[in-house]
């Protein structure tokens, strides 16, 4: 996340201000670009392509976006909720319900800050940027709402390897932990390597109930 400018830091720390999101949502062919700042935004050399173009306003109670929470590791998962409602968004319905059209596929938010006359007081700055990843429809369809996970790059990332204790050989080839536990879970150690080496391993009657089951 990238820090505000001079101009903005000093409006945040001197009193009242208010704040607006820019939202850039990247639906395959048809990405959405939204604000909350009351009007209609229309940007260009800013720099940033994503951010080049014109944001619509919308209603902030038709749109929100949870707080970011920066831990070790990035910060924790973004949700935006959009307004679902049948018929006024039945085009961002059905791109939703293609996965393929958002899945894994960028989301930004970006904040401006203004003064107590509505005036902007520094540059945009990029405040999150990650991965849509899940969504929810939540409500009834004359009233329902959207509500679109996105994760950081790095949770995105940052998979679960899906490794267990079976794998050990792979790093290890004299550990033999794996071949021994399925030896003794069905109830022989026979032909295991390193099985000499296990004293008194006898067959439990849990060991035996395995070794049934795959008989």
């Amino acid at each position: 996340m990238a820090l505000p400018d001079a101009l903005a830091g000093a409006q945040l720390a001197g009193g009242y201000f208010d704040v607006a999101w820019l939202a850039w949502l990247d639906f395959d062919g048809d990405p959405v670009r939204v604000t909350t700042a009351g009007r209609t935004l229309i940007l260009a050399g800013t720099g940033d392509a994503e951010l080049d173009g014109t944001f619509d306003a919308v209603d902030p109670s038709l749109v929100g976006v949870t707080e970011v929470h920066n831990k070790e590791g990035g910060a924790e998962t973004l949700s935006f909720t959009l307004s679902g409602i049948v018929g006024p968004d039945t085009d961002l319905l059905n791109v939703l319900g293609n996965a393929a059209l958002w899945r894994g596929r960028t989301a930004r938010l970006w904040a401006a800050v203004y003064d107590a006359a509505g005036v902007q007081q520094g540059a945009i700055w990029p405040f999150y940027t990650g991965r849509m990843s899940a969504l929810q429809i939540v409500g009834e369809p004359s009233g329902q709402t959207v509500k679109l996970d996105v994760e950081t790059y790095l949770a995105s990332l940052t998979k679960a390897s899906g490794r267990t204790y079976l794998d050990q050989a792979q790093f290890d080839n004299d550990d033999n932990t794996a071949a021994l536990t399925i030896g003794i879970a069905n109830g022989s150690t026979k032909g295991v390597a390193g099985a000499s080496s296990v004293r008194g391993a006898g067959v439990s009657e849990r060991a035996s109930t395995l070794r049934e089951l795959y008989l």
